[in-house]
C-alpha cells in the first residue's frame, strides 16, 4: 500500500514540476516580449522624432521658397495644426494596441490552462 502512495506522490511531484516549468516558460516569454516591446518603442519614438523634424524642416523650406519669411509664431501655429490633426489617430491606435494585447494574453492563458488541466487529468487517472 505504501508503494501506491509513493507512485501517487511521484506523479504529483511530476505534475508540480511540469506546472512550474510551464509557468517559468510563460513568465520568461512574457518578460522577453516586454523587453522587445520596450526596445521597439524606443526605436519608434526616435524615428517619430526624426520624421517630425524632417516634416517641419521641409515645411519651413517650402514657405521660404514661396517668398514667406517664417517666424516663431508661424512655426508654432503649424505645429499646433499638425498636433490637432493627428490627435484622433493616436486615440484609434491606442485602442488597437490594447485590443491586440488583450487577445494575446487571452491566448496565453488558454494555452496555460489547457496544459495544466491535461497534466492534472493524467494524475487523476493514475490515482488508485
Amino acid at each position: 500500500m505504501g508503494k501506491k502512495r509513493k507512485s501517487v506522490a511521484t506523479s504529483l511531484d511530476e505534475v508540480d514540476r511540469t506546472m512550474y516549468s510551464t509557468f517559468c516558460s510563460a513568465a520568461n516569454s512574457l518578460s522577453q516580449l516586454y523587453t522587445q516591446a520596450m526596445n521597439q518603442q524606443k526605436l519608434s519614438f526616435q524615428a517619430g522624432e526624426r520624421h517630425g523634424l524632417e516634416k517641419l524642416y521641409q515645411w519651413i523650406l517650402r514657405q521660404q521658397e514661396g517668398g514667406s519669411r517664417v517666424n516663431t509664431v508661424d512655426i508654432l501655429a503649424h505645429l499646433q495644426k499638425a498636433l490637432v490633426s493627428i490627435h484622433s489617430c493616436w486615440a484609434l491606435l491606442s485602442a488597437l494596441v490594447i485590443i491586440s494585447s488583450l487577445e494575446m494574453l487571452s491566448d496565453l492563458a488558454s494555452n496555460l490552462n489547457w496544459e495544466m488541466l491535461s497534466n492534472f487529468n493524467e494524475v487523476l487517472i493514475n490515482i488508485p
